[in-house]
């Protein structure tokens, strides 16, 4: 398999599990349309890409680093994710479709946005050093290609998340739009609970 195939699979086997930024990614579709949604899943897919940078070029010096401040980093995410999830519950019964398009500095915010709520998930760069010591030998033999492999198969998959929410964008009535939010949001909430509920647990 080459370094290429093998960063596509752990590309996708990383982004398609339903988390927190995926429920907030399809929520942006459902409520600023595909090219917001689109931004936020570059900003995913750009932290997936620099994560696995780092995991194949120094991911033997990562392992303790990321031990040493892996519950606190934990507890912010877990705090961060039921934030995000309560401020969108609460704003999903007034908050109506955007109409206009988004212009350059709404999609530049939403990209960094997204860049900050990925890179808060300590777990996703301990993800990408398992995979680059699992395929240790293919990855390095071509790690740029393993790597634009990681980040194809994240961008991909972010992208069809924006187009299937942003097709969605302005058709669905003020009810359905809200029991959608409910559901993402409360997924986020959900997973950040159950983040620090892990760590107290130890």
């Amino acid at each position: 398999m080459s370094s290429f195939v093998t960063g596509l699979v752990a590309g996708f086997a990383i982004a398609m599990p339903p988390g927190a930024v995926t429920s907030l990614i399809v929520r942006i579709g459902l409520q600023r349309g595909f090219r917001s949604a689109l931004a936020a899943g570059w900003g995913t897919a750009t932290v997936d890409g620099l994560y696995c940078v780092v995991a194949v070029l120094a991911g033997a010096a990562i392992v303790p680093l990321l031990g040493a401040v892996d519950a606190p980093l934990r507890i912010v995410t877990g705090l961060v994710l039921v934030g995000l999830g309560v401020r969108g519950i609460a704003s999903a019964r007034t908050e109506a479709p955007s109409a206009g398009s988004p212009d350059a500095r709404d999609l530049a915010a939403t990209y960094l946005r997204f860049i900050a709520i990925t890179m808060v998930n300590p777990a996703t760069l301990a993800y990408f050093v398992a995979i680059a010591f699992g395929f240790a030998g293919s990855v390095l033999n071509d790690a740029g290609a393993f790597i634009a492999g990681v980040f194809a198969a994240s961008l991909s998959w972010h992208a069809a998340l924006a187009l299937m929410s942003g097709s969605l964008h302005g058709r669905l009535g003020p009810t359905a739009r809200g029991a959608l939010a409910v559901v993402a949001n409360g997924v986020v909430i959900a997973l950040g609970i159950r983040i620090i509920a892990q760590v107290v647990a130890g």
